[in-house]
């Protein structure tokens, strides 16, 4: 590890949210709104320095304004930067939800990935660089971390990717594949996954990598779901601490 990556940092990583996932028969909010508010919470109690949401923010690009806005008075809550990758649920379609919306000018402290054959985000305040690449159709032949750069020394390099992970071995069958040679090979620091709805450590040789699992009680293999709370230690490397995560917001009229 490079002597000058000497500014520690703690990630919040989320994903596979999915806002506006209605139960059938309920007219209450769903149990993402107060995950999702429960997040929010604990990004702040930390005090972590940017936030990751590694895809599927919202279940589907049909959602109604309200819930956009939800999302975005949430996000204007934090005092750090978001980034936000779309997910196969929210993915880049022309009539979609990061087309309709622009995030970046409605929160001024969000980010979100759009580039299709990847994006480079620095933040020369927090020594470090997230790269994602955005979503346009989930389909075999996309490879989330297609076309990622290559590092740079003196900074922390966290890719994110919301796919599909495959050992090495696998054939992919499934769409968006996360190969495991191909995050062995990135070389960065981190890689922040989504779509697999359960806590999981991909980690390949010195490159940590880690789905967060979604935060819904109902959808958590281990109720009542989790984030990641992840530190970029000059000394000890990545550390990666899940997180439960309650399941309502704090009441805050």
């Amino acid at each position: 590890m490079e002597a000058t990556r000497n500014r520690r940092l703690t990630l919040l990583h989320t994903a596979d949210v999915h806002l506006d996932n209605w139960p059938r028969g309920t007219t209450e909010p769903p149990g993402a709104h107060r995950a999702f508010g429960a997040i929010i919470d604990r990004a702040l109690d930390t005090q972590v320095d940017i936030v990751l949401i590694a895809g599927d923010l919202f279940d589907h690009n049909r959602v109604a304004d309200q819930v956009i806005a939800f999302a975005q008075s949430q996000l204007r809550r934090l005092h750090c930067p978001v980034v936000i990758l779309p997910g196969n649920h929210d993915c880049l379609h022309p009539d979609g939800i990061y087309h309709r919306c622009d995030f970046d000018t409605a929160c001024g402290n969000v980010r979100v990935i759009t580039e299709l054959d990847g994006q480079t985000i620095t933040f020369p305040e927090l020594n470090l660089v997230i790269w994602g690449r955005g979503m346009e159709a989930h389909e075999p032949g996309f490879h989330p971390l297609g076309h990622i750069p290559t590092r740079h020394d003196g900074c922390w390099h966290v890719a994110m990717a919301h796919g599909f992970f495959y050992e090495d071995f696998e054939q992919p069958e499934r769409s968006s594949p996360i190969l495991a040679a191909e995050i062995r090979q990135t070389g960065w620091d981190y890689v922040a996954m989504g779509h697999k709805h359960v806590t999981a450590d991909h980690s390949q040789g010195s490159v940590a990598a880690w789905y967060p699992g979604t935060p819904l009680p109902e959808w958590s293999a281990a109720p009542p779901g989790h984030v990641l709370l992840v530190e970029c230690h000059p000394e000890h490397g990545i550390i990666v601490q899940p997180q439960q995560v309650a399941g309502a917001c704090r009441d805050r009229t």
